[in-house]
């Protein structure tokens, strides 16, 4: 089978939605003859006549209509191509609508969110802080921020960084009530829960301790982890963010490994293109790359 040049094709739909070689002509802005040799061309090429010309203009035959339904596709898909190029390149504005949990939005995105906005004046940020797993295309949501393994479909969940964990205490909770050595010890203590958090287990190297203790509170926000922490009441396993963990707290069980949790940014994958979307997402990569370790 010839390969069918897609501008003879535009050419044709060109002439069929104006109604004249003339009409056309003008639009596409090329010579009449040009246009007329290309459609000959490509009847040559198909094996047949797609449309009859006469002074009232042109008219498709059986066969032209069926090609023309089929060249209309083709022709707005190679549009559609185009266009997606130069939207990548185009410069971002308009309304953005973000995702975070609390924890992320507080200690994680807020202070470099100035650096973005001062990048890309035209954007207009509306940040929603809820800890739910939001649904993106019903609430119109662009990128959700979300921490923990995820099981999505029809979205990019794209991985920033994985944050480490840790169990802390208070110096003068450890006064009143001890420091534990070992995991098994975490049982006789007040144990603060983040409730969409992750499982209390340790490891040491083929070691594993699942702690399943008194659960004191639970939380689906760290900042009340870390609160309660602060005032001496509890235990916490707290994601070890910057601004979150006091410095005077004392980190327990140093010689165990809590399992780290993951950081994605989820969006839609029909959205990955949109420049705010796209400028968005490579400025989350960006803070994630220089986040400590």
């Amino acid at each position: 089978m010839q390969q069918i040049d897609l501008n003879d094709m535009r050419f044709f739909v060109t002439v069929i939605q104006s109604g004249s070689l003339t009409q056309a002509a003008e639009q596409l802005n090329v010579p009449k003859s040009r246009l007329s040799r290309r459609l000959t061309e490509l009847e040559n090429q198909l094996g047949s006549k797609l449309l009859d010309r006469n002074r009232n203009g042109v008219r498709l035959n059986d066969l032209g209509e069926h090609f023309y339904q089929h060249a209309l596709i083709a022709v707005e898909a190679a549009e559609s191509a185009v266009n997606s190029v130069a939207d990548c390149l185009a410069t971002p504005r308009g309304l953005l609508r973000i995702s975070v949990s609390s924890e992320i939005l507080r200690y994680w995105l807020t202070p470099h969110l100035s650096h973005y906005l001062q990048q890309h004046p035209d954007v207009e940020l509306n940040i929603t802080m809820e800890n739910r797993r939001a649904n993106l295309l019903q609430e119109g949501v662009d990128i959700a921020l979300r921490i923990g393994e995820l099981d999505l479909d029809d979205v990019v969940a794209k991985h920033l960084l994985d944050i480490a964990s840790g169990v802390y205490a208070s110096p003068n909770y450890l006064a009143e009530n001890g420091t534990p050595h070992t995991p098994q010890e975490l049982k006789n203590h007040r144990l603060l829960h983040k409730s969409d958090g992750k499982n209390w287990l340790f490891k040491q190297g083929n070691q594993r301790e699942l702690i399943q203790g008194k659960k004191a509170l639970q939380a689906n926000d760290a900042s009340v982890l870390a609160q309660l922490v602060e005032d001496s009441y509890g235990i916490a396993l707290l994601p070890e963010l910057s601004g979150l963990i006091q410095p005077h707290w004392q980190k327990l069980l140093p010689d165990w490994q809590v399992e780290s949790v993951p950081l994605y940014a989820i969006y839609y994958k029909n959205r990955g293109l949109a420049p705010t979307v796209r400028t968005f997402v490579n400025f989350l990569s960006e803070v994630a790359k220089n986040s400590p370790k």
